[in-house]
């Protein structure tokens, strides 16, 4: 069985919505100052941001793995195309 990881795009809306949810979690603890809003947010709401910036990271590292690929394939394929030129004839 073969592990399917999802799209950069597909992480960054994940993320994106841990965030959304994460950040109630915490502003509902500095508005009400009873235990259980101030639990929740300490431990959900801190796991879900958590996650999130973890899934923002692993987004960032995909697209700048991605760059540095299709940056040494444009450099082979330019070194291809000099290789491949004939040398250019001497003016006399």
């Amino acid at each position: 069985m073969k592990l399917r990881i999802p799209t950069t795009e597909s992480l960054l809306r994940v993320a994106c919505i841990l965030a959304l949810v994460a950040l109630p979690l915490m502003v509902w603890s500095l508005f009400d100052g009873t235990v259980w809003p101030v639990l929740i947010a300490l431990s959900v709401g801190q796991g879900l941001g958590t996650l999130s910036f973890f899934l923002f990271l692993v987004a960032i590292a995909r697209d700048l793995h991605l760059k540095r690929k299709l940056v040494a394939a444009s450099k082979e394929t330019e070194r291809e195309r000099q290789s491949s030129r004939p040398p250019a004839e001497s003016a006399q």
